[in-house]
């Protein structure tokens, strides 16, 4: 996932459910009926006057001013509530402010705050909404309904009308990718309502019929649902058996234990396709962290669980078994990740654009580590200079066991002008951590701690570098990815770095060609995190066992780096390529709208 993957798209058709032959689930959800046919919670209904069938509220409506006034609309049953109060607030020039949503049969039911806005309701009987009149009526005497928990509607079928809304605006239009974060924000959520979010009930209903409408969900979100236990979700597995992707980012969860319950420890039908699992902002994994070797251990206890997965927290880590295989847990043997030919340590498109990538490093680096002042003349007047840390542990077999991959570093410094988009959710604080201009670039640069880059140690540094074409304009960029570390001076901490460049060629006299630099930066993002070693992009001296492929030194490199980037497996690699015709850039950008369509098999 890494970035990827969790996000809100277009809706579905929706169904009804009627009476009393709809599903369970959302009968006990709604309110129960007594022996003389009206609904309630099992207690005195909240409007009517003990010992009498007089309600509240009984007086003429003539005089009324002040206080909430029920109002009947026929003609929306079945239309999106969200969509319905808005257009309200249009017509009537201010918030209708709705609530205490319910229905019967075909009608439904409102309370707005006052008279006022209860009449200028009343004015727009007969207008059209989603191609219905609406007709609308003040309730002097208001319609009494149950009060008990998501008890907003008066029988099961209001209930999952209200839900099927809610997942519409949630899927994406493949259906494969289901947003249910936050739900406890939700307009509908609230109109109905509900108590606590860790009403088993609630959710169970909204799976349920997630599942029945979207039969091949891969990803779902759950994050930010203050969820401290995931038993309201137990039954992923059984609604979702195709789920590749999940997030349960910022919730409660204290206790990795709370992942039994998806797993075969605790679950019959246990996630066994997971492949990529986002626990980031819980308490569990917040304090497991923050433990002496916490990142080795921390992907130990998501693979006790979860053998498959191979992205923890937008992070890369070797899987035990493949997707589906029968497992148990720390049994399962590490999946082979090897492309069935050799892969190279860095790729450029040409050899023209290799050797300005190979001068430009070099003399970067020199004036990095030596003299950053001296790097004014390399950089554009207008560039641009973010900075993003990643604090997360590194998980590689080799930061396992590495004293500079477990040693504890201050980030502060680098913490202070982040630009991590995973944490700086302000728009406000983003604009501001974005540099640019070359006298603030300059600036920030040089209050970063002093660095050594062993650019004399090749084997530790990989790059990709490639043409992209500069819009309304005939000069082309290019774009040089590299990755490697760095030992900040005097701490000697060792960090591990990607840093992306775009360059466009140094013109003619300018101080840039002065120095000898080819090229001058508009934009320059660097990302650190703690030490991760440089084994992973090591020459692969023994490739797995191939098809018959007869690919260039180039095809080959340009599927090594989209594999790494997208996850596939080896045939669905080639396959992206060859559908775009070896366009790397192609691919790419039309990657995350499809992602969504590729069936489970598809990834590692």
């Amino acid at each position: 996932m890494n970035n990827q993957s969790f996000g809100r798209g277009g809706g579905r058709g929706r169904g009804r459910g009627r009476g009393q032959g709809g599903n369970p689930v959302f009968s006990r959800l709604g309110a129960s009926t007594d022996q003389n046919g009206n609904t309630g919670s099992g207690q005195a209904g909240g409007f009517s006057q003990p010992g009498s069938g007089v309600p509240f509220g009984g007086a003429s409506m003539v005089g009324q001013s002040d206080g909430p006034v029920q109002v009947s609309i026929k003609g929306c049953r079945g239309k999106p509530e969200a969509s319905l109060f808005k257009f309200l607030n249009m017509k009537v020039e201010r918030p209708v402010n709705a609530t205490n949503v319910n229905y019967r049969g075909d009608i439904m039911y409102i309370t707005v705050p006052s008279m006022d806005i209860a009449q200028e309701l009343l004015k727009l009987s007969g207008i059209r909404f989603y191609g219905e009149k609406l007709s609308f009526q003040i309730k002097p005497h208001p319609v009494k309904f149950g009060t008990g928990s998501c008890s907003g509607s008066s029988d099961s079928a209001s209930i999952r009308d209200r839900l099927i809304a809610l997942l519409q605006t949630r899927a994406d239009p493949q259906g494969s990718a289901l947003d249910l974060s936050g739900l406890a924000h939700d307009p509908i959520i609230q109109s109905m309502g509900a108590g606590s979010l860790q009403d088993s009930k609630l959710f169970e209903a909204i799976l349920v019929l997630a599942a029945q409408l979207y039969t091949n969900v891969i990803t779902i979100s759950l994050a930010n649902n203050g969820l401290s236990s995931l038993r309201p979700v137990a039954n992923l597995g059984m609604h979702f058996p195709k789920l590749r992707n999940l997030s349960l980012m910022n919730n409660m969860i204290s206790d990795f234990r709370e992942l039994n319950c998806l797993s075969e420890s605790g679950s019959k039908v246990p996630l066994s396709n997971l492949s990529e699992l986002i626990l980031q902002g819980n308490p569990a994994s917040e304090a497991e962290l923050r433990q002496p070797n916490g990142g080795a251990s921390y992907v130990e206890k998501v693979q006790q669980r979860f053998p498959t997965v191979s992205r923890l927290d937008m992070n890369p880590v070797t899987p035990r078994a493949e997707p589906g295989q029968e497992t148990s847990g720390p049994s399962a043997q590490p999946v082979s990740r090897k492309l069935p030919f050799p892969t190279a340590q860095s790729f450029s498109e040409d050899a023209a654009v290799n050797e300005l990538a190979v001068a430009f490093l070099a003399g970067f680096f020199k004036l990095y580590d030596e003299n950053r002042s001296g790097l004014s003349d390399i950089y554009d007047s207008a560039a641009a200079f973010s900075l993003m840390v990643d604090t997360t542990h590194p998980t590689s077999e080799f930061a396992r066991t590495n004293p500079d991959s477990q040693k504890r570093v201050d980030l502060t410094t680098y913490i202070r002008i982040s630009r991590n988009l995973t944490r700086v959710k302000s728009q406000a604080r983003r604009i501001q951590a974005l540099v640019v201009g070359k006298a603030a670039v300059m600036q920030t640069i040089a209050q970063l701690p002093t660095t050594h880059h062993p650019v004399q140690d090749d084997k530790r540094f990989s790059f990709d570098a490639w043409r992209v074409d500069v819009a309304d304009s005939a000069q082309q960029a290019v774009v040089l990815a590299v990755h490697g570390e760095f030992t900040e001076q005097p701490s000697q901490n060792v960090l591990s770095f990607d840093r992306t460049f775009v360059l466009v060629p140094a013109p003619p006299g300018s101080p840039a060609a002065a120095i000898g630099s080819p090229c001058v930066v508009t934009n320059d993002q660097l990302t650190l995190r703690r030490y991760n070693g440089f084994h992973s992009w090591l020459p692969q001296t023994e490739p797995a066992p191939a098809h018959n492929l007869n690919l260039s030194p180039e095809q080959q490199e340009m599927a090594r780096v989209l594999q790494e980037q997208t996850g596939l497996n080896v045939e669905w690699t080639l396959k992206c390529l060859e559908n775009y015709g070896w366009n790397y850039q192609q691919a790419m950008a039309e990657f995350p709208q499809f992602r969504g369509t590729l069936p489970a098999e598809a990834f590692q």
